[in-house]
């Protein structure tokens, strides 16, 4: 019975994970005289420049079979061979860092409407040593 769970377990996880191939792509007219870099940075969204100029540099972009530099301009009828890139992925939704800040701000409102908001001051924390003003009559 293991067996089968394990089986079953490595079936799913090979559907889920997909590999990145090769991709080639013929240039148009209407692409022809862009630098390659930028031409790649409008393939590979979301790919760091760093990394572009690393799979440049290291020959994995090819331009009809030859190494290119970032600065070739390419021509009409090339076909650029672009290497299989993995990006790791962002979570759509990150929880901002200043969100338990806001959280701890909310427990110290004591009163709030269109045009005053009060807040609870914890003991000793007197705020500047200017001059104290008093906001309320006696």
């Amino acid at each position: 019975m293991s067996g089968a769970i394990e089986r079953g377990y490595l079936e799913s996880r090979t559907m889920k994970t997909e590999t990145p191939t090769v991709k080639m792509i013929a240039i148009s007219a209407d692409e022809a005289g862009q630098r390659i870099d930028n031409f790649l940075r409008t393939q590979l969204k979301g790919v760091p420049k760093s990394m572009i100029y690393r799979i440049l540099r290291k020959g994995e972009v090819r331009v009809n079979k030859k190494r290119v530099k970032p600065e070739y301009k390419l021509e009409d009828g090339d076909e650029v061979r672009v290497p299989p890139v993995r990006v790791a992925e962002r979570e759509e939704d990150a929880v901002s860092p200043h969100l338990q800040k806001v959280a701890a701000l909310s427990d110290v409102i004591l009163y709030e409407d269109d045009h005053i908001l009060v807040l609870e001051q914890a003991f000793g924390h007197g705020g500047s040593r200017r001059q104290r003003i008093k906001l309320w009559r006696d």
